[in-house]
């Protein structure tokens, strides 16, 4: 079964607001630090849940977590007085994960001769048995497979539920860290802005004096 969380933060519009007014920063520059202010958070946000996502699944690189992270704005936005801006939306893809992508120890169970099945332990996610399932390497890849029929090939290889200690890890390490990250860069860039504008206003008056 698939299974996936979506994190939609909420963007504070009188903090932007105060910061606007604080720095004297106009309405264009505040566009451009917001879109730019979301683009960093995303890059932000999607090391560190790929970090937690990779430890609370115990997997073995961040390859096996990478496709299951999304970062994207979406297509709603907040309302501002002057006009409605992006919002950065996070994606997880928490459906179960192929028994070969994670740390753990595979074990048959019963003897060769009389076969129980198979069991995986990872020491996040426990441990799982798989009745009908055979530890094997097959295509250079050590897993747990099962036959999808009665013969010897095709087989499948099984799959470990994710916990739901990684949902609840996700919420509040990442969803309550998210707005002040945003703000963060958010401020930084708009400082910047505000004074590279100041910074060219300046030569100009200078240039203009001299004619």
């Amino acid at each position: 079964m698939n299974n996936h969380q979506s994190l939609l933060f909420d963007i504070d519009v009188n903090e932007l607001e105060r910061i606007q007014a604080a720095l004297g920063a106009t309405t264009e520059q505040v566009r451009g630090a917001y879109v730019r202010a979301l683009k960093r958070t995303s890059v932000t946000m999607k090391s560190r849940s790929l970090k937690l996502m990779r430890d609370g699944m115990d997997a073995k690189s961040f390859k096996a977590v990478r496709r299951r992270m999304q970062a994207y704005q979406s297509a709603f936005g907040v309302d501002r007085n002057d006009g409605r801006m992006d919002e950065l939306k996070l994606w997880y893809g928490l459906n179960d994960v192929a028994v070969s992508k994670l740390k753990g120890r595979m074990t048959r169970i019963g003897t060769k001769r009389n076969p129980a099945g198979a069991s995986f332990t990872s020491s996040k996610l426990g441990r799982q048995d798989y009745t009908d399932g055979f530890v094997a390497k097959i295509n250079k890849r050590k897993s747990i497979f099962s036959r999808k029929g009665e013969r010897r090939f095709p087989v499948r290889e099984s799959k470990m539920n994710v916990s739901d200690e990684l949902h609840v890890q996700l919420e509040d390490e990442i969803f309550d860290e998210l707005p002040e990250v945003f703000i963060v860069h958010f401020s930084t860039d708009l400082k910047g802005r505000v004074k590279a504008s100041d910074v060219i206003g300046q030569r100009q008056r200078s240039w203009n004096s001299y004619r």
